[in-house]
């Protein structure tokens, strides 16, 4: 679902406000999600409202597209390390170094965020000890066999960005750190961190309105009444001198990604919903919701577009999709909340079943 600090519906664009007039429509306006969010036309997005958590259709990720590039995982386990559940270390009895059977694999989660709470519910799962110093927890996550690793921004100098002006670092994320609220920043980022983390899992989320944990069913479809250039089926960012996600100034993949999927043409959430949605719900913190809509046509649809896209081109990953968290929600909750949902998604995809990226 949709959600912006103005209107949904208008098309108009202001190019700055100032901090009295953000602080102010932040705080009138109901729902209002991203804090640097300027208007947006969400025509691309169905018209359903949300619905709660009935069943999916949800599409296969075999999919015979072309892999995204692949480096080297930033951590490999030893032949001799069996923490992922599936490394064979085979015969070393003849006292050389070489072994049989299959290689160990790292095999990881990726968790993406934006702005608070979803940066500050993620800061667990960073290995950058500026951004957790009290250290990374990923490692084997709670046994589950899969390596967890987070991103995101963040906004000097006090962690919030509904009291800077649109533009300035401490509204859209600061440069010395991931995933800037902009469009060419998350599209160099996001490709750069998959390629290098190859995860066979991939969650993004994004600050929202009233709902406190939604789980968006689709991605993508934007752009119903512009035949034209796909870069303006997108909300401007008023960040820099380029606005929008042209071509000449994102990734090939993300302009791949939002040609591809537009005007009506969607991609569904990979992550297992129904259960996220029955290991979150009851435990009372919030409204839980599957929002059969999309994330919108600003920046938290364009990342929650490149994540299932990136499911789609990836034959290795195995799920992926983007929630969208209150922006009233508490970071306490919040982390309880995506704790909850990581448990649900890896616990349908045990790490023994899927296989080395």
């Amino acid at each position: 679902m949709l959600h912006a600090t103005l209107p949904r519906r208008s098309t108009s664009v202001r190019p700055t406000l100032s901090r009295s007039a953000l602080a102010a429509l932040l705080a009138c306006l109901p729902g209002c999600g991203e804090p640097a969010e300027p208007p947006q036309d969400d025509t691309g997005s169905s018209t359903a409202g949300p619905a709660t958590t009935g069943e999916l259709t949800t599409s296969s990720t075999a999919d015979d597209s072309t892999a995204a590039p692949t480096t080297t995982a930033p951590t490999t386990s030893s032949t001799g390390d069996t923490s992922t559940g599936d490394t064979s270390t085979g015969d070393t009895s003849t006292g050389d170094a070489s072994t049989t059977g299959p290689i160990g694999c790292t095999k990881n989660v990726v968790l993406m965020g934006y702005w608070p709470p979803t940066n500050e519910m993620l800061r667990p799962w960073s290995t950058d000890p500026t951004k957790n110093p009290e250290g990374w927890i990923g490692a084997d996550w709670k046994g589950h066999g899969y390596d967890v690793y987070s991103f995101f921004p963040e906004f000097p100098p006090d962690g919030d960005p509904t009291n800077d002006d649109i533009g300035d670092d401490g509204a859209v994320g600061s440069p010395d750190h991931d995933l800037r609220v902009d469009y060419q920043a998350t599209s160099a980022d996001f490709w750069r961190l998959v390629d290098t983390y190859q995860p066979v899992i991939l969650v993004t989320t994004s600050r929202g309105g009233d709902i406190g944990w939604e789980l968006e069913a689709l991605e993508g479809g934007h752009g119903m009444d512009n035949p034209g250039d796909p870069a303006m089926d997108w909300a401007s960012d008023n960040y820099e001198a380029v606005h929008f996600p042209t071509q000449a100034t994102i990734e090939p993949r993300s302009w791949d990604a939002i040609t591809t999927y537009r005007q009506g043409n969607t991609l569904p959430s990979q992550l297992p919903l129904e259960a996220i949605a029955a290991a979150t719900e009851p435990l009372g913190l919030t409204s839980v919701v599957v929002d059969q809509e999309t994330s919108g046509n600003f920046l938290s649809g364009f990342l929650g577009l490149h994540g299932v896209y990136y499911n789609q081109q990836a034959p290795h990953n195995v799920a992926a999709g983007h929630i969208h968290v209150g922006f009233g929600l508490p970071v306490a909750d919040a982390s309880v909340l995506i704790e909850a949902t990581l448990d649900a998604v890896l616990q349908a995809h045990p790490a023994d079943e899927v296989e080395c990226p």
